[in-house]
């Protein structure tokens, strides 16, 4: 089976990442930028669009609940128990919500209904990478390295309520 799509539908589906990783691993960085200024029907085999996550993805404008999404979902996977303590690493949290900002690339141009919404996610972003960042952590020894946790019911309250 083949998938025809544009670049469009693919950075709308906040798939953008990894495409560019698994699809487009072997181009250069102008040709990506011309792949994304054409913005042409791209074939996608049914095995890139279960590699890049397509088959699972709901299309939603509402970009500030698929950050949310995605950053319940590394707590989801990610956390842990350290002596009765639900706890996850800070940077997974902080680096999701970098890497879900870097979804839309500079040179996709949209409309300007659509790029309020990119607006206002990228806004949120900050604001929540700000309270994460801020939060009261826990340092635990892991392999000569000291590495900051965060209880995850505080990750959940700052995403779940702002």
């Amino acid at each position: 089976m083949k998938i025809l799509m544009t670049p469009e539908d693919i950075v709308k589906r906040c798939l953008w990442h990894r495409y560019k990783k698994f699809v487009l691993s072997d181009k250069k960085k102008n040709e990506i930028i011309k792949i994304i200024e054409k913005n042409e029907l791209i074939s996608l085999s049914e095995e890139d669009a279960y590699v890049i996550g397509l088959l699972k993805v709901i299309v939603t404008d509402n970009l500030v609940h698929r950050l949310r999404l995605e950053i319940e979902n590394v707590v989801k996977e990610r956390t842990t128990v350290n002596k009765e303590r639900v706890i996850i690493n800070r940077n997974s949290v902080l680096n999701e919500i970098l890497e879900f900002k870097t979804r839309f690339p500079i040179e996709y141009k949209t409309d300007k209904f659509y790029q309020i919404h990119i607006d206002e996610m990228k806004e949120y972003a900050d604001k929540i990478y700000k309270e994460v960042s801020e939060l009261e952590y826990v340092e635990i020894l892991f392999k000569d390295k000291l590495i900051k946790f965060v209880y995850s019911k505080h990750v959940n309250k700052i995403i779940k309520f702002k």
